[in-house]
């Protein structure tokens, strides 16, 4: 709020009373993708809970939730065959594909802000493309056609739980087990964004990767006040 930070005076947040508050892949998350390349800046919970709840909650995690979500209720949690991908599909693998490398030389070059909006970026494809595809309505008419959209919604959150990990450990770890991959994400390597998913293959019950923050900046001022008063913080 324009004030210089100090913990004496309690302005500001610090970072074991941020952990009380919220997952350290919140933090990660707003920090990198709204962090200063060229001066300083302010800290507000209007800003961060609009970039939590509209980044990660309404962009990120909503086209992963459903796309697992339909995949488990509609094709027993096995990533269905596609019996032909159109140009929108292909347009739409080759998209994500370019984004996966555009991450990587943004993180290279050391544009960690641009890296993390590229990364959200994807997932914004998605979920314009099944906008579009509208598969739940294909699923009335054309199983194996909504089927070939589900797969190549999975072949997008398979891209993004590899490039989320510098940005969100926990988050791609927990989205790592949930599409049932052998290892850990940390494992990984950058190029098995772009390798698919085998038809056929199992994923397990999906979570939602994160929830959305009350926007009211008294009742977040609150929070802080009482995690303040529980961890002895001066």
């Amino acid at each position: 709020r324009g004030q210089k930070a100090s913990k004496s005076q309690k302005v500001g947040i610090w970072i074991d009373e941020a952990l009380e508050m919220f997952p350290v892949d919140y933090w990660r998350f707003f920090l990198i993708s709204t962090r200063p390349e060229s001066k300083d800046t302010n800290f507000t919970w209007c800003a961060f809970a609009e970039k939590i709840n509209a980044d990660l909650n309404d962009t990120f995690g909503n086209f992963i939730h459903r796309t697992l979500s339909f995949i488990t209720s509609k094709f027993e949690a096995t990533i269905p065959a596609p019996t032909k991908l159109d140009k929108d599909d292909q347009a739409v693998l080759e998209a994500v594909k370019e984004k996966v490398a555009q991450t990587a030389k943004e993180i290279e070059d050391g544009w960690l802000q641009s890296a993390a909006n590229t990364l959200v970026a994807i997932s914004r494809i998605g979920n314009q493309y099944l906008n579009t595809k509208e598969p739940w309505n294909l699923m009335k008419t054309d199983k194996e056609k909504a089927g070939a959209v589900f797969y190549v919604a999975a072949q997008v959150v398979k891209a993004i739980a590899v490039i989320s990990e510098p940005f969100m450990p926990q988050t791609a770890q927990q989205l790592w087990q949930t599409i049932n991959l052998q290892g850990t994400v940390h494992q990984s390597k950058w190029s098995d964004a772009v390798v698919p998913l085998e038809t056929g293959h199992k994923i397990n019950k999906p979570q939602p990767l994160f929830h959305k923050i009350d926007p009211d900046e008294d009742k977040l001022d609150e929070m802080l006040a009482q995690v303040r008063s529980k961890t002895g913080s001066k």
